[in-house]
């Protein structure tokens, strides 16, 4: 009897401790950070997850953790970063509205050497209302569009959140 309770009990104590292990490695993971290459910088909030081996035509990827209250299958937030070689910004920014985008808003936004735009949209996505912030901008022939993307039942706080994660995004 000994000679199976004692397997049985270290057994046990190494599933508690890789448990532990991993519930912890998962949480760090939704933790603020810095996300920084060589093209650019960003400040992923926390409750986000930086997907690393996501959709490759995307540079950068992350999206929160909780889904909707009442869109169940699409998270609150999305973050997604694509960059197109010897593109025009006008004619990326035309684009939005052929994928069925609403423009709301347009600004410019200068940070250091670079211009920025920065637009506000409308989009419907499985019957659910998206509100969505691009921040385009140019750097070495080389057209760069963040996209924020936020369910538009959020709380403020999440809109203030995701708001600051499309703010933080800088070229180098």
């Amino acid at each position: 009897m000994l000679a199976i309770l004692i397997p049985g009990l270290i057994i046990v104590a190494l599933m508690v401790w890789a448990s532990t292990r991993i519930k912890r490695i998962a949480a760090a993971a939704f933790e603020a950070e810095t996300v920084e290459t060589d093209d650019f910088v960003i400040q992923k909030p926390e409750g986000f997850l930086n997907n690393l081996n996501g959709d490759p035509k995307y540079t950068f990827e992350a999206y929160s953790k909780e889904f909707g209250t009442n869109a169940t299958d699409i998270r609150q937030g999305r973050v997604q970063l694509t960059v197109t070689n010897n593109a025009n910004v006008d004619q990326i920014i035309a684009g939005l509205a052929d994928d069925g985008d609403e423009i709301a808003e347009d600004v410019t936004e200068i940070i250091g050497a670079t211009r920025y735009r920065l637009i506000e949209a409308k989009r419907d996505e499985n019957g659910h209302d998206l509100c969505v912030i691009y921040k385009i901008a140019v750097k070495d022939s080389r057209v760069y569009k963040l996209e924020t993307i936020r369910l538009a039942e959020t709380s403020d706080e999440f809109a203030r959140k995701i708001e600051a994660f499309a703010n933080s995004f800088e070229l180098k």
